[in-house]
């Protein structure tokens, strides 16, 4: 674990309290504001998991589509078929989720860069396809979930609040431990980080799946929300490229970026210009290219260094300005060795 473990615990707390306040909403806001928020989380949820793969892994995946509809067909098909509870069905989808994350990520990970890329996008695309023919999922028609068989509104917001919550405080801990150095070790330069022992493939590996078991987890909760759902909207392309966005706007490889840009690409973007999808994505392209061109590190990244900037500008004022004491920049230089 990197960092002190008063820090940890102090921050699974903040997440803690954070879900307490959220748990206590339902009720107290209007039915409008309450679908608002939980949309949020939802988005929050997805690209907090992509940001595992894509942000702090390095690897760009276009394939975390097929965990979210993996997920919400899993939920839905034990619920429908199987008679299994929503909370049984909802772990089950993010369980399937991950074994496909698995199974898939021993030809996947064979290939790296725009590889990797095109690769991931070809088994999202293909997935979409034999979804859509598949008789047992209702083919392009999809499936309807019994309304008496998935919980009320209220419960819906406080279960999708949970596990946007659990994607936070998992991310939060990847960054804080050795799985996580070793994750932005191989994205930062896989041949050095392979000469020191670390197995690329391996590390690469368990950031699909655990990204996989989020998203799938996620997955399910859409289809938990939705009732009625088909492939072409639960296999879509739209769900990652939407999260990838999102991470790369707020801050890759951070904590707080994918909440960042959950809400900035979601409520500030997509709300404000509803019903207008060409605007949408005009502006949404125009923010990708500005963020990279202007701050690459993202909303996160520029709040960093305009901290950083300020802390360093106080400090200045307030040494005093006169002859320098022989010896003080050995005794730094020695400090800092």
């Amino acid at each position: 674990m990197i960092g002190s473990i008063k820090g940890t615990v102090t921050g699974i707390v903040g997440w803690l309290v954070l879900l307490g306040v959220l748990l206590y909403l339902p009720g107290h806001m209007s039915r409008g504001t309450q679908e608002i928020i939980l949309s949020l989380l939802i988005w929050v949820g997805v690209a907090q998991a992509w940001n595992i793969i894509g942000g702090i892994g390095g690897q760009l995946s276009l394939g975390n589509s097929v965990f979210v509809g993996a997920g919400g067909y899993t939920a839905a098909m034990l619920i429908i078929k199987a008679g299994l509870s929503w909370p049984l069905a909802l772990v089950l989808a993010g369980v399937v989720s991950a074994v496909i994350a698995y199974a898939l990520s021993f030809p996947l990970l064979r290939l790296s860069g725009v590889y990797f890329t095109i690769g991931s996008s070809a088994v999202a695309l293909a997935t979409l396809a034999w979804m859509v023919t598949w008789d047992w999922t209702g083919q392009s028609q999809g499936l309807n979930i019994p309304l008496d068989a998935v919980p009320g509104r209220n419960l819906k917001f406080q279960v999708v609040a949970a596990l946007a919550i659990l994607t936070c405080i998992v991310v939060f801990l990847v960054l804080r431990s050795t799985f996580g150095l070793r994750l932005m070790a191989v994205r930062d330069d896989e041949s050095a980080a392979s000469a020191l022992g670390v197995s690329p493939r391996h590390v690469k590996q368990r950031a699909l799946v655990l990204s996989a078991l989020l998203t799938g987890l996620m997955g399910g909760a859409v289809a938990l929300n939705q009732v009625s759902i088909e492939p072409n909207s639960m296999f879509s392309l739209t769900w990652v490229v939407t999260a990838l966005v999102m991470v790369i706007v707020g801050g890759m490889g951070t904590l707080w970026g994918p909440i960042i840009g959950a809400f900035v690409i979601y409520y500030l973007v997509d709300r404000a210009l509803d019903g207008q999808p060409v605007l949408q994505a005009l502006l949404s392209g125009v923010l990708i290219i500005t963020v990279i061109s202007v701050a690459p590190g993202g909303i996160v990244g520029l709040i960093r260094q305009g901290w950083s900037w300020a802390t360093h500008r106080n400090e200045r004022r307030r040494t005093p300005r006169g002859p320098s004491r022989p010896g003080t920049t050995v005794e730094a230089a020695v400090q800092h060795a």
